[in-house]
């Protein structure tokens, strides 16, 4: 009697540790499916992606709410938008997964052949709400020519998707600002600088 006993009791507490790191960590196997592939055309979303590209190329280099940006960043953004051949946007885990930290990432293709990847979008996705909305952007001259998506935008108003856009836009762009800041702010100051600066 006493082996059964301890048996249960070992099923039950192995159970219990299950149930304890699934909600702390969530599903440990993979969740991918056919809603993390972004291979649906939505013809709606050009004028879209192009007019809030706009408004980030605005924001970034002409807003108050954005200081301290040279006059020449605008074009620089411009010039850099046009190197771009495909943004494509993805989750760590995939988009039903319910496993921490699964990362909105995204990944650029320049026309020249070089690929950045897992470019942190500061957002994350979890299978507890619903599905994020993935997308691949085809560009030319530094806007949208084909979109496509995971079909999750169509659950919802035009309008609701209007913040993932920017998200993708504006994480494109902050790429090109960490890997070259000097086409978008003034050169850092040195001690020298500072020592000038206290002596006139």
């Amino acid at each position: 009697m006493k082996k059964p006993s301890i048996f249960f009791i070992s099923v039950i507490i192995l159970a219990f540790m299950a149930a304890i790191f699934y909600i702390f960590w969530g599903n440990p196997f993979s969740a991918h499916s056919e809603l993390d592939i972004p291979d649906k055309p939505n013809e709606k979303l050009f004028g879209m992606f192009n007019k809030e590209i706009e408004k980030e190329i605005e924001n970034h280099t002409q807003s108050v709410m954005y200081p301290g940006y040279i006059a020449e960043s605008r074009q620089n953004t411009i010039n850099y938008l046009k190197t771009i051949k495909t943004i494509e946007s993805s989750t760590r885990y995939g988009v039903k997964s319910t496993q921490p930290r699964n990362n909105l990432e995204l990944r650029i293709v320049f026309k020249d052949g070089n690929v950045a990847e897992k470019i942190y979008t500061g957002h994350s996705c979890s299978g507890y709400t619903s599905p994020c909305l993935l997308m691949k952007v085809e560009m030319k001259d530094g806007k949208a020519t084909h979109i496509f998506t995971n079909g999750v935008e169509r659950k919802g108003s035009p309008e609701w998707i209007i913040p993932d856009l920017n998200i993708m836009i504006n994480k494109a762009i902050s790429y090109d600002i960490n890997r070259n800041p000097n086409q978008y702010f003034p050169p850092q100051k040195t001690q020298q600088d500072f020592d000038k600066e206290w002596n006139e």
